[in-house]
Formats: C-alpha cells, structure tokens, sequence
C-alpha cells in the first residue's frame, strides 16, 4: 500500500504509531471475528473517539434489537454495561425517548413503542473514521487532511445506484457488518460507500478531493 511514511490514514498527517480498528472492534460481541479490520494511526486518533465508539456501539445496539443471538450479545455483553456505569449517556437516551406507532410499509399501524434520537455526532465521527480507514485500505493511499468526507443515515438498501448490484464488498464479522463501494474512474479520491450493521442499520457516505 502505498503509505511509505506511514502516516495515520485517519487524520493524514501524524505518524502512524498503532493501528485502529475500522469498524470499532467494540461493536462486535465475544468471541471477537478473526477477520477484524484495522489500519495505520496515530495514537490521538486512535483513542480520540473513545467516547463516540461508545455511543454509536450502545446507539447501535438499541437499533438493531435484540432478536438474534448477535444482537443479544452486542446488548447484554457491551451496550447494558455501558448503560449501567455511563449515567449521563443514560440520562441523555432516556430523555430523547418519544413514543411512535409501528406502521407496515402500507401504513397499517401494528403496534406502539418508543423511538430514540440517534447521537449524530457521534455517528458522524465513527462513519468518517470507517469511510477514511476503508478508503486506504481498498485503494492503498491515503485520504489527504483537507478531503471532504460525508455521511448519512438510510432507512433501507439505496435504491437506483448505478450497477449497484456489481460494486465490489467487504465485511468483518459476518453480517455484523458489510459494505459496498465505488470509485470515481477519472478521480478515486470521490468515492461512494454504503454500510449495513446487523442487517438492521443502514448507512453511507462518499468521499471527495
């Protein structure tokens, strides 16, 4: 890969010293998959979203459900401890909490529960971190500092992506997490990502000079 000094792939312009894992390695639950992704990067970097790790693996984890022997352990083994020692984090979802009515994708209302406000912050921190540590290690550079890097969240598979079905994919543990990408044939620098955790939680985002 072409990273000869090699730099952080996060930040772009500190030494790379450790190495980070892309997604965080938290939000898979014991026994850790074998196929976990990290990459080159500094030691701000790599501990700087120790926080919003935290928060998108508990905010993650409250989305996905508890329905699967995957989702039960992400709850009960990371995201309940969290809960029960992080009081503010705690406080903060308990209070976002707003009732809503389950509907089918006809509108038919089945049911009522509570829906909770996702951190964005948080999110967007953890999505660049994924975006910038993937980018480098399916195209061998590394984004520079100045790149611009977006992301969102999806309710669902995009729809109408140009050959979307050919773009090529990763995953790390599973359906725990998996993605897509595709590069710009004039510029790889704009790039476009799409991101599923669980099989529940879609999201994306797209890379440009």
């Amino acid at each position: 890969m072409d990273n000869p000094a090699q730099l952080c792939v996060l930040c772009g312009n500190q030494p790379a010293t450790t190495r980070e894992h892309v997604p965080p390695h938290s939000i898979f639950p014991k026994p850790k998959p074998a196929d976990l992704i990290t990459v080159p990067a500094c030691s701000k970097c790599n501990h700087g979203t120790s926080r919003e790790d935290e928060k998108f693996r508990t905010y993650l984890s409250l989305h996905v459900g508890l329905d699967t022997p995957a989702t039960q352990a992400l709850w009960s083994n990371h995201a309940l401890r969290t809960l029960r020692h992080n009081r503010k984090l705690k406080s903060s979802i308990v209070t976002s909490m707003r009732p809503v009515y389950f509907r089918t994708g006809s509108g038919i209302i089945t049911g009522k529960g509570y829906g909770i406000k996702w951190d964005s912050q948080a999110h967007k921190a953890i999505m660049e971190k994924i975006i910038r540590g993937l980018y480098f290690v399916h195209s061998g550079t590394v984004l520079p500092p100045g790149a611009e890097v977006k992301s969102q969240w999806l309710k669902e598979l995009p729809k109408g992506l140009p050959d979307f079905a050919t773009w090529p994919s990763g995953s790390s543990g599973g359906n725990a997490f998996q993605y897509k990408y595709s590069y710009a044939a004039e510029d790889p620098k704009h790039s476009v990502w799409v991101f599923c955790f669980y099989g529940r939680h879609w999201a994306s985002g797209y890379t440009s000079p």
